[in-house]
């Protein structure tokens, strides 16, 4: 028997300008884009675990602002090809500011082979490689969003 993978998984949403900030990367199955961010360690918050991944991944400071949107990816139900089936991922995404992003360049730690940083439009989201796609209309739609949005197991 397999063993069970659950992990959490702290993500930015940064937007400027009706473009969405977001790392294109290939973990060996292939190229997608993504929100930055990544795992949560043991014994730091939320918060410092969003700061240190954007540090890490893109050499940005971000400052988180809300918890905006929560989703489950539960791989053995989505049957991709990407995943083991055993993998269960929560993550938790956070509208974040930047005031400065003349730093914004592949980090100490990119994430995945080749990691590139592209600004991809919103209006364009769907037809793009970004996943999980579920969360495309809520992106659209970001200021209206007054509570956060727990979204269950979706990609």
């Amino acid at each position: 028997m397999e063993d069970k993978i659950f992990r959490y998984s702290i993500k930015a949403i940064i937007i400027r300008d009706g473009k969405l900030l977001a790392e294109s990367c290939d973990y060996g199955r292939g190229r997608f884009c993504k929100l930055p961010g990544g795992g949560h360690q043991w014994g730091e918050t939320m918060e410092q675990a969003l700061i240190r991944e954007c540090k890490e991944e893109l050499s940005l400071d971000v400052k988180p602002q809300r918890l905006v949107l929560v989703r489950d990816y539960i791989a053995k139900n989505h049957h991709s090809p990407l995943d083991e089936p055993c993998f269960h991922q929560a993550e938790l995404m956070f509208e974040c500011e930047v005031e400065d992003f003349s730093p914004l360049g592949a980090g100490s730690e990119p994430d995945g082979d080749g990691q590139e940083i592209k600004w991809l439009p919103l209006d364009g989201l769907e037809n793009s490689d970004f996943y999980p796609k579920a969360i495309v209309p809520y992106l659209r739609k970001l200021k209206d969003i007054k509570e956060t949005v727990v979204l269950g197991d979706v990609n």
